[in-house]
């Protein structure tokens, strides 16, 4: 007998399972060959299991070419535009980055001594152009210190969350049409053209 097929010291050797051919399915039956192999090399009778797949949606944002925490669209398109165009100022467009680097699930807490401080440039500076901002529907003043960012420019958050997000905003009907419309010099970027 070779090494291979004397059992270990101390160990029972299993027996290797008893192969039978298959039966093959016929018109009449609905079984289908993975249950065969399944009952045969089973221990009984196999039974169903059934799922649901639950998929998030994916982020509703500027622009059809993919999804991200920040448009593509608005990065490659239109925050470039805006710039050589002086639709938005330098500082503005750097307010907007530090606003969406800061934002949890579209919203942001923050002074304008904050900003100022990181950007190192005036606080009042920074509050005309955060007003600026707001004019544009880029972001919504909610109170002092607290300002929501438009979720179709960037959003941190999953696509449920951010459908959630703005079907609360949307609930508001507020008159700017915030988060829907740009504001009339960003008409170039209409959002229900391109989205």
């Amino acid at each position: 007998m070779s090494e291979v097929a004397q059992p270990l010291r101390g160990r029972r050797a299993v027996p290797a399972p008893q192969l039978r051919p298959l039966r093959a399915a016929t018109s009449d039956t609905s079984t289908d060959l993975a249950r065969l192999i399944a009952e045969q090399f089973g221990k009984g009778p196999v039974h169903e299991v059934r799922t649901t797949v639950y998929r998030r949606p994916p982020h509703d944002m500027l622009g059809t070419e993919g999804y991200s925490l920040v448009s593509n669209y608005f990065l490659r398109r239109v925050l470039p535009y805006c710039l050589m165009h002086g639709v938005i100022s330098k500082l503005q467009g750097a307010i907007l980055s530090n606003i969406i680097g800061r934002q949890k699930k579209g919203r942001i807490e923050v002074t304008h001594a904050e900003i100022a401080s990181e950007l190192d440039v005036k606080r009042t500076s920074v509050g005309h152009a955060l007003d600026a901002l707001c004019e544009k529907n880029l972001i919504r003043k909610v109170k002092r210190g607290s300002y929501e960012l438009n979720p179709r420019v960037a959003y941190n958050g999953n696509g449920k969350e951010q459908s959630e997000f703005l079907a609360e905003l949307r609930a508001l009907d507020l008159g700017s049409q915030f988060p829907d419309r740009l504001a009339p010099e960003l008409t170039l970027f209409s959002w229900a053209e391109i989205a």
